[in-house]
This record gives structure tokens, sequence and C-alpha cells, in this order.
């Protein structure tokens, strides 16, 4: 019996741990439909030699019945065009469903705009990994990432 009781205490330790790892907060949390609140600023050098050319991805999120809209506005950093892809990978903390995202452009100067919609999170704490992946001309790669948590209503 003494093996058995042991045996349980260890389990329930076990996941007490997995919940706790789980619910552990990522970088930082968002509350939802406020269209206005930043998600993530992800900061990375042009795709063009030298890489000393600075750019910026902001993520706003706003949400409804469970599902997200991402609004992307890069500020590409040059007049030279590149193509930027935008990824999504999340995680419904409460529900455990999970999926990825993701849309591709081509930017240019400060002013570059997209979205992605219709991201059937369910309503929960959402986990976000967020990232662009940058290919400039040749073999010209930059990339920047973030992580976040966020409540979808």
């Amino acid at each position: 019996m003494k093996t058995g009781t042991r045996s349980g205490f260890v389990r329930i330790a076990a996941i007490a741990c997995l919940a706790v790892t789980a619910a552990g907060a990522p970088a930082a949390f968002a509350a939802p439909n406020d269209p206005s609140a930043k998600l993530c600023t992800m900061s990375y050098p042009v795709p063009e030699e030298p890489f000393t050319k600075p750019a910026a991805t902001d993520v706003f999120a706003i949400s409804s019945n469970g599902v997200i809209d991402f609004t992307v506005h890069t500020d590409a950093g040059s007049d030279n065009a590149y193509d930027q892809k935008f990824t999504v990978t999340w995680a419904n903390i409460d529900t455990g469903k999970s999926g990825v995202a993701d849309t591709s452009a081509r930017v240019q100067g400060p002013d570059n705009t997209f979205t992605v919609t219709g991201v059937a999170t369910k309503p929960g704490r959402i986990a976000l990994h967020l990232g662009v992946f940058n290919h400039g001309e040749g073999q010209l790669y930059t990339n920047g990432e973030c992580d976040v948590e966020y409540q979808a209503g």
C-alpha cells in the first residue's frame, strides 16, 4: 500500500509540474479586443549587406468568439523591397488545441500592413509564438520573433 500511495503522490506532483510549466507566463501578456494594444515588436536588420540598417515589425490582435485576427505593421527600414513571411504558432493553454497560420508580403519603406484573419483558437489563454522571416536579394536572410500570452475572447 505504501508503494501505491507514493506512486500516486509522484503522479500528482508530475501533473502539477506540467500544469505550472504550461501555465508559465511567456514574455508578455495582452488582453483581448484592444486593437491599439501591441502584442510585440520584433526588431532585426534589413536583409541586405552589411546588415546594419534596422527594421521592425509590430503585431496587433483582436479576438471575438474564439477567433483571432492579427494585423502586422512592418517598417522595412529600406527603400529596397524584400520578401517577408509572418508566422503565428499558437496553443490554447486552456483547451490544448494548437495550430499555425502565416502570410507573406513584399515589404519596402516604412508603411507595410498585412493581416492574418480567422485564426480559430477558441476562447481562453493563448500562447503565441510570432515570427517574421525576411529574404533579401540572393542569399540574404534575417528574422525576428517574440512570444506572448493572449486572452482570446
